[in-house]
């Protein structure tokens, strides 16, 4: 009955319906993706084959979000002491169009250190830790987000810089610069956050490129990190370091991401429509910190 009625649902030129194209201006309603690349092209046909079944509403929604998102700046983690304060975090990150999160994995000994210090049974926690949930405290934002797991803080230094990020680490210690000094829209940049309780690795300050901080003027030293998150993409932003940046390509697989998670048959009606597309194209699901996205 659907697929019957889906040439009544979106008409041709249907605002969303179609990838979003190079040549395209901002009045115009979208044409086919031009594209060299052969996955670039699979993924606008994606994007074809689902759009009729994706409401208006929530086509307009997904298109305005993708043309706003930027890679400029990416968000990362440093093995959280509880995880669901990173996931409230996700909300804000949504929030200021930033699309890759970056979480490295706690410790067994970092965490049964931290518990001991606290006076905790470390067996306990090590238990409570390692139970697989959902991640509750993002309210359903991770869904809308890229988010990558990495093993060390060296794992994800490495990344990043491969990727062209500089590394900005929060930290309090000496020879951290106020987070206004750092020219954020000079070149891309990512910005970690260390555990709530002891702050980075000893690691991570060694190779960060340059350590930021939020100037304080109460005498508390510290904020509440969701809090801290959406003060320092605030300072990012003001300094022009949030800028939409993505590629039309980049757009298009964020679509076709979006429309796969609102379209509960969209594997079968890829297939049907004769489209080929990468494993991790087609994964809608992950798990980082032993956490679902779904």
């Amino acid at each position: 009955m659907r697929e019957a009625q889906a040439p009544l649902i979106a008409e041709q030129w249907e605002y969303g319906e179609e990838p979003f194209d190079d040549k395209t201006g901002e009045d115009d309603v979208g044409f086919a993706l031009v594209s060299a690349s052969a996955s670039a092209a699979q993924v606008a046909a994606g994007v074809r084959a689902l759009a009729p079944y994706v409401s208006p509403e929530r086509k307009a929604a997904f298109v305005k979000v993708a043309g706003q998102r930027t890679a400029h700046l990416r968000v990362a983690f440093e093995r959280p002491s509880n995880p669901a304060n990173a996931w409230a975090c996700l909300r804000t990150i949504d929030a200021f169009g930033v699309q890759d999160v970056d979480v490295v994995k706690d410790t067994l000994e970092a965490r049964v250190e931290r518990a001991k210090a606290r006076g905790v049974d470390s067996g306990a926690t090590v238990q409570h830790r390692t139970r697989h949930r959902k991640m509750h405290a993002a309210m359903g934002a991770q869904k809308w987000l890229t988010l990558r797991e990495h093993d060390a803080p060296g794992d994800l230094v490495d990344a990043l810089h491969a990727a062209g990020y500089k590394v900005a680490a929060t930290d309090l210690g000496p020879g951290s610069r106020p987070i206004g000094d750092v020219d954020w829209a000079a070149e891309p940049y990512a910005l970690v956050f260390g555990n709530e309780e002891t702050g980075i690795s000893e690691d991570l300050r060694a190779r960060a490129d340059v350590r930021v901080h939020l100037p304080m003027r109460g005498l508390a030293e510290s904020l509440n990190l969701s809090v801290s998150v959406g003060a320092c993409l605030a300072h990012v932003a003001a300094a022009g370091g949030l800028e939409p940046d993505l590629s039309n390509e980049a757009k298009n697989e964020l679509l076709l991401r979006w429309y796969m998670l609102s379209v509960r048959a969209a594997e079968p009606l890829l297939r049907r429509a004769g489209v080929v597309l990468d494993a991790d194209l087609l994964r809608t699901k992950s798990t980082v910190l032993g956490y679902s996205t779904r």
